[in-house]
C-alpha cells in the first residue's frame, strides 16, 4: 500500500502542474482573469466600461449609423403650395399663413428617442446617438495621447530628478513648481487667442503639458525610494553607469507607478477635454462630449436628451478608467495586493 502511494505522488506531477505559471498560456491568462474579477469586482466593472468605450471608439464608422452633422428633414405634414402666381414666401407670409405652413420639409428637432434615432435628436436634427459614437472616438483619442504625454516626459524628469538628486533635483523641481503655479485657465485662453480655433493636437499638447508637474513628482517620489535599496548599490559597485542603472535597474521597479498614473490620467482628460469644450475652449470643428452638453442645457427642462446622453457617456469613460486604474493600482503594489 505504501508503495503505491509513493508511486501515485510521483505521478503527480506529470499531471497536475505545480503551479499556475507551469499552465499553458491561454488557461493563466483565464485564471487570473477570474480570480482578478473575484478580486476586484469594481475593478473588473471598470474594465468592462473601458471596453464599451474603446470599442465604440475604434469601430466608430460602423456603429455610428449616420453622420454626425447630418440634419434629418421630413417632408411637412402642414405644407400648403402657393397657388400659381401666389407669389414667394415673404408674401405668403405676409398674407397671414405661418412658416409650418409654407415649408415644404421641416428638421427633425427634438425628437425623443425611437427606432430610428435611438437617443432623439438635437436642436438642429442631427442624431445624437451617432454624435455620441463620434465623441467616443475623439474623447479616447484626447485621453490615452495626452496622458501618454504627460507620463512619458513626466517619467523620463521625474526618473533623472530622483536619481540624480542635488543640483538636478533642485532645479526639476522648481521647474514643476513653476508649471503647478500657473493657472491652467490662463494657458488655454491664451492658447483660443493665439489658434482663435485651437485644432485638436494643440488642446492634447496642452492637457499633455498640464498633467506633466504631476507625473514628475509622482514618479520622483517612486525613484527616491529605490534608488536606497541595496541592489542598486550592488550594480553600482559592479561597474554600472548612471544610465544602465536608471533604465536597467530604477525604470523597471516603477513601471507600476507609471501604468496607475497613464490608466488614472486617461479619465482625468477625457474629463479635462469635456469641460473645456463646455467653456468652449476645446477642439473646434469636431464633436465633443463636452459640446454637447453645452448644446443641451438651455432646453434641458423640454428636451433633456442631448445632455443627458452625453454626460452619461462622461460619466461612464471617466468612472470605468478611474476604477480600472484604481484596481491596478491594489493588483501592482505589493502593500495592497492582499486586500
Amino acid at each position: 500500500m505504501a508503495m503505491a502511494g509513493s508511486e501515485a505522488a510521483a505521478a503527480l506531477p506529470e499531471f497536475i502542474p505545480a503551479s499556475v505559471h507551469d499552465l499553458p498560456a491561454g488557461r493563466r491568462v483565464l485564471i487570473r482573469t477570474a480570480r482578478f474579477m473575484r478580486k476586484r469586482k469594481l475593478g473588473a466593472f471598470g474594465v468592462v466600461l473601458v471596453i464599451v468605450v474603446l470599442v465604440a471608439a475604434i469601430l466608430s464608422p460602423v456603429l455610428q449609423r449616420y453622420d454626425d452633422n447630418r440634419q434629418f428633414v421630413v417632408r411637412n405634414p402642414s405644407y400648403q403650395a402657393a397657388p400659381s402666381g401666389g407669389g414667394n414666401i415673404l408674401a405668403q407670409l405676409q398674407a397671414g399663413k405661418t412658416a409650418n405652413d409654407v415649408s415644404e420639409f421641416v428638421t427633425q428637432r427634438f425628437e425623443s428617442p425611437n427606432g430610428a434615432h435611438w437617443l432623439g435628436t438635437d436642436s438642429f436634427g442631427r442624431d445624437i446617438y451617432a454624435r455620441i459614437i463620434v465623441g467616443a472616438r475623439l474623447a479616447a483619442l484626447i485621453g490615452i495621447f495626452a496622458s501618454l504625454i504627460a507620463v512619458t516626459t513626466g517619467t523620463l524628469c521625474g526618473v533623472i530628478s530622483g536619481y540624480f538628486g542635488g543640483l538636478v533635483d533642485l532645479v526639476v523641481q522648481r521647474v514643476v513648481d513653476g508649471v503647478q503655479a500657473f493657472p491652467a485657465l490662463v494657458l488655454l485662453l491664451l492658447i483660443v487667442q493665439v489658434f482663435k480655433t485651437p485644432p485638436l493636437w494643440v488642446t492634447i499638447a496642452a492637457l499633455g503639458f498640464l498633467g506633466w508637474a504631476t507625473s514628475v513628482r509622482v514618479v520622483r517620489s517612486a525613484v527616491l525610494s529605490v534608488r536606497e535599496q541595496p541592489f542598486i548599490e550592488a550594480a553600482r559597485s559592479c561597474g554600472a553607469t548612471d544610465i544602465r542603472l536608471m533604465l536597467a535597474h530604477v525604470l523597471p521597479n516603477v513601471v507600476a507607478v507609471i501604468l496607475i498614473l497613464f490608466s488614472i490620467g486617461i479619465g482625468a482628460y477625457i474629463l479635462a477635454e469635456a469641460a473645456l469644450s463646455f467653456l468652449g475652449l476645446g477642439p473646434q470643428g469636431v464633436t465633443t462630449w463636452g459640446k454637447m452638453v453645452e448644446a443641451g442645457r438651455n432646453g434641458l427642462d423640454l428636451h433633456p436628451w442631448e445632455s443627458l446622453f452625453s454626460g452619461a457617456a462622461i460619466t461612464i469613460a471617466v468612472l470605468g478608467f478611474n476604477l480600472a486604474g484604481d484596481a491596478l493600482r491594489d493588483e501592482l503594489d505589493p502593500r495592497l495586493r492582499g486586500r
